[in-house]
């Protein structure tokens, strides 16, 4: 049954008609209609964060996709409808950072085009000196960002300037950042463990495949699993990855992957 954590890609995959009920939703989703842009917006994106972009409650996108999908009743009239959120002032933080300090980013152009930005906002990132910031610009609101530069410690800040054109502010946040059930972490150099056990699919695929986004050559990712991901070993062979899976004890499945070529 299709679920909040459904990723857009695994839907349309399975019920291809459903590109038309999310496009009457929000027009952004009528960009799914195009299958090179259907390929960069689709893999990272869930039916929740779906929802959340087009400014409508999860629960009613949830019950009308169900219900195209001949998996639940119909739902109410009127459900779709939300009201927009109050944009948010700037934190008083972001002001204070130099233009020097400010790296700016522009894939617009490249999800117009069907290509994949991450490796390069992943690059960028990596380059923000200290104090500084990345500004972001996208044709929407890049929703799965925010949880995988949250956990390498980067708070952010959204503004919609208009159709198609959103600003996002990633800065170094203050504090201790708390890491969520499925954060990466360091165990020896060069070796990064990424634990998904007990995470509802398809959840542990997409930690995978995103980890692996930033994975440099000579480094691995050990990770950690309930059982032996089937899905996931044809993804990682498409991408040049080698992987070796054994059993440590009863109920653990341990995967452990690196990129071709040494």
């Amino acid at each position: 049954m299709i679920s909040p954590d459904t990723t857009i890609a695994r839907l349309l995959d399975e019920h291809p008609t459903l590109v038309e009920v999310l496009a009457d939703f929000h027009p952004h989703f009528r960009q799914l209609r195009n299958r090179l842009l259907r390929r960069v917006m689709a893999p990272r994106i869930t039916v929740a964060q779906a929802a959340r972009i087009a400014g409508v409650p999860p629960d009613a996108l949830l019950r009308r996709l169900r219900e195209a999908a001949g998996e639940s009743e119909p739902a109410e009239p009127g459900e779709s409808a939300a009201p927009t959120p109050a944009a948010t002032p700037p934190p008083p933080g972001l002001a204070n950072i130099p233009p020097a300090r400010q790296m700016h980013l522009d894939v617009r152009d490249d999800i117009r085009r069907g290509e994949e930005p991450f490796a390069r906002i992943m690059g960028a990132i990596k380059a923000v000196p200290d104090g500084g910031a990345l500004v972001l610009r996208a044709p929407f609101e890049p929703i799965p960002l925010y949880e995988v530069l949250g956990r390498r410690g980067f708070a952010s800040w959204t503004e919609c300037r208009g159709p198609a054109d959103w600003m996002v502010w990633f800065y170094r946040a203050t504090g201790p950042v708390p890491e969520p059930a499925g954060s990466p972490v360091a165990t020896t150099p060069g070796t990064i463990r990424l634990d998904v056990r007990g995470l509802e699919p398809p959840q542990p695929m997409v930690r995978v495949l995103a980890e692996l986004e930033t994975l440099g050559l000579g480094e691995t990712l050990e990770v950690l699993h309930n059982r032996r991901p089937l899905f996931l070993y044809p993804q990682l062979d498409d991408r040049g990855f080698v992987h070796e899976t054994d059993e440590p004890e009863a109920g653990l499945v341990r995967i452990v992957i690196r990129r071709g070529g040494r």
